[in-house]
């Protein structure tokens, strides 16, 4: 764990070998800030991902782990590395010269510059570089004048950091993130993957709901769910499961900013069928 006094340049440095180091290593992305590292405020997570088996994510605020599923729910994104840093640090301290501002230290310090990161840094599937910094609109406004004027500091050498080198850098604040969209997508994901049989099932789950929901849109999808367990000889969860990953995999199209609730109809989520494969 990185111990929060007590820095020095030594200590600093041996973070980012061992950082660089473990990335080497390990088959899947390693996180410079890790859950662990972090002080406990009751919203930091080490989220499985499970479009990447095997992979965990370091998600240090509630905003975060919801801005990342809708990252996942994209589909337009062939990677995502979260808490990356801004190495090297000689780069992001020339920056904060060239801003005229100084450039962020580690607490208790004089002079150890901290290694600064973002939130998200992906690439799309057409290949463009993309970095997220999320932050919290209601903690924003209860900062002193002076913690007010460090932040604006470290998102602004965080910018210019990526612009100049052509990477786009979007801001993005929580009430953009804090919604029901957001709850459903963390409902989701968890049915990302399904086991191989109700995926060999789904075609005939979808054709069959399908046909339910052009006759009975009127019912409560728990009893439209319910009747095709009992079709296909399912259990009701198994059929909660393909539903879930077919809104998820946008098999099934669906208001998604309504809460998913199962006592509500297919009409009141204006669901329709969008694939079978």
């Amino acid at each position: 764990m990185k111990r929060r006094t007590d820095i020095t340049h030594a200590l600093r440095d041996r973070w980012i070998e061992i950082w660089k180091l473990e990335n080497q290593r390990s088959p899947h992305w390693v996180s410079f800030i890790k859950s662990q590292d972090m002080k406990s405020s009751g919203s930091k997570s080490r989220t499985p991902d499970f479009a990447e088996p095997g992979q965990d994510r370091d998600l240090l605020s509630t905003n975060e782990r919801h801005f990342f599923y809708r990252l996942r729910f994209s589909g337009e994104l062939l990677w995502i590395k979260e808490q990356y840093p801004l190495l090297s640090l000689e780069r992001s301290a020339a920056i904060a010269k060239q801003l005229g501002v100084r450039h962020p230290t580690y607490p208790y310090t004089a002079n150890v510059q901290v290694v600064m990161t973002s939130d998200f840094y992906c690439r799309s599937i057409i290949g463009n570089k993309i970095v997220y910094s999320i932050k919290d609109s209601e903690a924003y406004k209860k900062l002193t004048k002076r913690q007010k004027a460090n932040l604006e500091i470290k998102l602004k050498i965080e910018q210019v950091f990526w612009e100049s080198q052509g990477v786009k850098w979007h801001l993005i604040m929580s009430e953009d993130i804090k919604t029901i969209f957001s709850q459903n997508l963390e409902q989701l994901f968890s049915f990302y993957s399904i086991d191989l049989k109700l995926t060999i099932l789904l075609p005939r789950w979808l054709s069959s709901f399908e046909s339910l929901i052009k006759d009975h849109d009127d019912i409560s999808l728990s009893d439209l769910i319910s009747e095709l367990a009992d079709q296909i000889n399912l259990s009701y969860h198994d059929s909660v499961a393909i539903f879930e990953h077919c809104i998820w995999h946008k098999k099934i199209i669906a208001d998604l900013n309504q809460l998913l609730r199962f006592e509500k109809s297919a009409a009141e989520f204006k669901l329709r069928v969008n694939a079978y494969g």
